[in-house]
């Protein structure tokens, strides 16, 4: 692939890991600081890596059924690593860890990023373990910011783009010979393998599937009896693919399951997900950087002080509570016109109550941890937001 500043930086990384002897421990430090070296987000824009794509010879793709990224593009290939150009439209991800070393840059666009801790208390068959995951910080990206990544529970976050397109670029080894499997991580205490290839488990879950969209009438009786006869990683997996059925059919199938520890965890990471699906759902919608960006924060966010400090990284010129009141403001007013059953319907997208000025005012102020003056604060209007599970970081 005859593009000149992504062969360089290929070049520049194996030869600087061949004078240490292709140390593994140096390659994440090695590949930042080629990258800052390199500054490419001064160099390459999105077109430049499409055009290249679509009208030279590309390397064998290493991501060719686009499983992270939106898509991936795999623009060098070495016998010890390569580099991939990561594009991203309204794709979060999940909370992970990594089976690989290495280091990304933002390259267009920017992100917030969460980190994460996570205790082992429990390894239940090396794809799915339990633990307590800990909240480190969020931070916002800009383009051309640098990140290390090192292999392992060591390294774990995860990422909200806020443009649209965004591009990570990533320089990475094939795969980390001390770390076996790349774990997604719930706030729940459940660790598992999104990746892991096993046929029979897959098909299982394929089946389960089926059976839920085309309304079986014995659903609950034939997936139930799976998930009371599986392993627990099994269980869960069918379970996750069954995610979006009603609460009631849902918690009998995760009555089913043999394990009530595991079960109790399942119901945690279940009413986790939900707020997190519907700001998923709904951004598609909203285009507007900034208001993105107020998606981000109720996405990744864990608590006020972050959002506050978000806000201002991202406004500086603006009291971050008051800027916090006045995109949700804006949000309020924010609708996806639908039709339903023949007629226009415009719901406002998070479920908010509209704002208006007096509301912006006492929002700010609970935000800024000041008491608001009661004769300009709507008690109803105010116990609606605290009500919202998405708005939760910001009320509690």
């Amino acid at each position: 692939m005859e593009l000149r500043e992504i062969d360089e930086l290929g070049r520049a990384v194996g030869q600087a890991w061949e004078r240490i002897d292709f140390d593994p421990r140096s390659f994440p430090e090695l590949c930042a600081e080629q990258l800052q070296s390199a500054r490419l987000q001064d160099r390459i824009g999105l077109d430049d890596l499409v055009q290249a794509a679509m009208t030279r010879h590309i390397p064998q793709q290493a991501d060719p059924d686009g499983r992270f990224g939106q898509p991936p593009l795999t623009l060098f290939r070495s016998r010890r690593f390569y580099i991939d150009a990561l594009f991203w439209l309204d794709g979060t991800t999940s909370i992970h860890d990594h089976a690989f070393s290495g280091a990304f840059q933002v390259l267009v666009g920017s992100s917030i990023e969460t980190s994460y801790s996570f205790q082992l208390t429990r390894d239940v068959d090396g794809h799915l373990k339990t633990g307590q995951l800990r909240v480190g910080r969020s931070d916002l990206r800009r383009s051309g910011e640098i990140r290390p990544i090192l292999a392992g529970p060591r390294f774990i976050h995860s990422l909200f783009h806020l443009e649209r397109p965004s591009v990570s670029l990533v320089v990475r080894t094939l795969h980390d010979a001390s770390v076996a499997t790349q774990f997604d991580y719930s706030p729940a205490g459940l660790v598992f393998d999104p990746f892991e290839e096993d046929p029979t488990r897959k098909r299982t879950v394929q089946l389960a599937t089926m059976l839920r969209k085309i309304d079986h009438p014995r659903f609950e009786e034939l997936v139930g009896d799976a998930i009371a006869g599986a392993d627990p990683g099994t269980a869960f997996a069918i379970i996750r693919a069954c995610a979006s059925a009603p609460g009631a059919l849902l918690d009998g199938l995760m009555g089913r399951m043999r394990s009530t520890e595991i079960a109790e965890r399942v119901r945690s990471w279940i009413e986790h997900r939900k707020p997190l699906e519907l700001i998923a759902r709904q951004r598609e919608f909203v285009r507007d950087p900034a208001l993105r960006f107020m998606l981000a924060i109720l996405m990744n966010v864990q608590t006020r002080a972050d959002a506050l400090r978000l806000a201002h990284e991202y406004a500086p010129g603006a009291e971050p509570a008051a800027q916090l009141a006045r995109w949700l403001g804006e949000l309020s007013r924010t609708t996806a016109k639908l039709i339903v059953a023949g007629s226009p319907f415009e719901p406002n997208l998070l479920g908010l109550p509209k704002f208006d000025d007096a509301h912006e005012r006492c929002v700010a102020e609970l935000l800024s941890g000041r008491q608001p003056d009661p004769p300009s604060c709507d008690d109803a209007f105010l116990q609606r937001l605290r009500a919202l599970p998405h708005l939760s970081v910001l009320f509690r």
